[in-house]
């Protein structure tokens, strides 16, 4: 229990970490700064968001682009936190039902759902919602699959 709670705990830091910019990746910080953590188990997380001006298209709503972003990292790190290794996305379909306007607060919960050979493969569902009504704004599923890196591998070269 204690391993998994140490799992958990490095991962909810690796987001706050990266939402805080403190990993210096530029385009995560702007996209997940203000990211919060609500709660976090090995096979499932829920944040919380409100939708910065900085992330708006033209019409007022959360930029889609941002929103994939935000929901392709919660969903890799629930993965993680689960297998307790890094995870490569294989597949990542997102179902866009409803926009979200700036300054709007949403939940963002993801689950691992499914798993397969061994541990190498674990399927994420990432659900979008606006805090006060509940109403669905994003559904992404995301298959993921273990990659066994080196630390010298894990960083960017660009």
């Amino acid at each position: 229990m204690e391993d998994e709670d140490d799992e958990v705990e490095r991962t909810v830091r690796w987001l706050e970490d990266l939402s805080n910019g403190v990993l210096k990746r530029d385009f995560e910080f702007l996209t997940l700064q203000g990211l919060r953590v609500v709660r976090a188990r090995k096979d499932s997380f829920l944040c919380a968001f409100v939708v910065p001006d900085r992330l708006s298209d033209r019409d007022g709503n959360w930029h889609v682009g941002a929103m994939v972003t935000l929901i392709d990292d919660v969903g890799a790190a629930t993965a993680y936190c689960a297998a307790g290794n890094v995870k490569a996305t294989l597949d990542f379909s997102v179902s866009f039902l409803s926009p979200a306007k700036i300054q709007e607060e949403v939940e963002i919960e993801s689950k691992v759902v499914g798993a397969g050979q061994k541990g190498k493969l674990a399927m994420v569902v990432v659900e979008v919602r606006r805090k006060d009504d509940g109403k669905l704004i994003a559904l992404a599923k995301q298959w993921l699959a273990s990659v066994n890196l080196t630390g010298d591998q894990l960083s960017s070269k660009l």
